[in-house]
């Protein structure tokens, strides 16, 4: 199913959803478009290929995608990029941490020359007659994370943080409600609060409408994004009121 989440005359950006069986974690993906160039967040596993291929190229031929990006290292965000790799000639952007774990998705000829490695201060990508932001959001849940930050929709892709599973809905209306869907995921793998007081801090710096993860609603609107800030500056996930993991057993 494909999402508009915004649309001016050279400028959209869509969300992809709904590819995935019952018993597999569902997953979004995303696509900026500006002028002639596209960039793809979040490809996705590999069992969706040919299903996100045609929802892609009912908007740009595929082969306009500029760069894909990767979040981190999980299966459900990269485990496609050999199909893509092969089905256009963008270039693989991720955090330099994860570079080194390319050859286990694909073989190291079909990408030589077009890795993009960040490092772990984030960078920004030119696409067209935009600029596309990527904002370090380490520990989030991993070491190597980044999220993108678009300036022109002030869409914020958030990747796992503001993640949630089980809610039915495409726009998040009833915040106090929707934390039984996100708040055990956070707790359990946001391991600390210093990342997560930290990227509050620096995503309170933008100007932010919507901010979109790749699991579950997005929150619309500055209440909302509010809503989910003053949320996260005072989660305390679950290791650290869990000293006692960490004892022989």
């Amino acid at each position: 199913m494909k999402i508009a989440l915004f649309e001016n005359e050279t400028h959209k950006v869509y969300k992809f959803t709904g590819f995935e069986d019952s018993d597999e974690v569902e997953t979004n993906q995303f696509l900026i478009v500006d002028g002639d160039d596209a960039l793809l967040y979040e490809p996705g596993g590999s069992r969706i290929n040919s299903l996100l291929f045609s929802e892609i190229a009912s908007v740009v031929p595929p082969q306009k995608i500029r760069y894909i990006v990767l979040s981190h290292q999980d299966p459900d965000v990269g485990a496609s990029l050999n199909f893509w790799a092969v089905s256009t000639e963008a270039k693989i952007v991720l955090s330099e941490l994860w570079a080194r774990f390319i050859p286990h998705f694909l073989s190291k000829s079909l990408v030589a020359g077009r890795v993009i490695e960040v490092k772990d201060s984030g960078m920004r990508l030119k696409l067209s007659n935009s600029e596309i932001v990527l904002l370090p959001a380490h520990f989030l849940h991993s070491e190597g994370n980044f999220q993108i930050y678009d300036p022109v929709s002030l869409i914020l892709f958030s990747g796992d943080f503001g993640a949630s599973f089980g809610a039915d809905y495409e726009v998040v209306e009833n915040f106090s409600e929707h934390l039984k869907f996100m708040e055990p995921f956070h707790k359990r793998y946001m391991p600390s609060s210093f990342a997560i007081k930290s990227w509050v801090n620096m995503v309170r710096q933008l100007d932010v409408n919507q901010i979109v993860p790749q699991h579950g609603p997005r929150y619309v609107g500055k209440d909302m994004v509010n809503n989910f800030l003053n949320w996260a500056e005072n989660l305390k996930p679950t290791l650290e009121e869990n000293p006692d993991w960490y004892k022989l057993p």
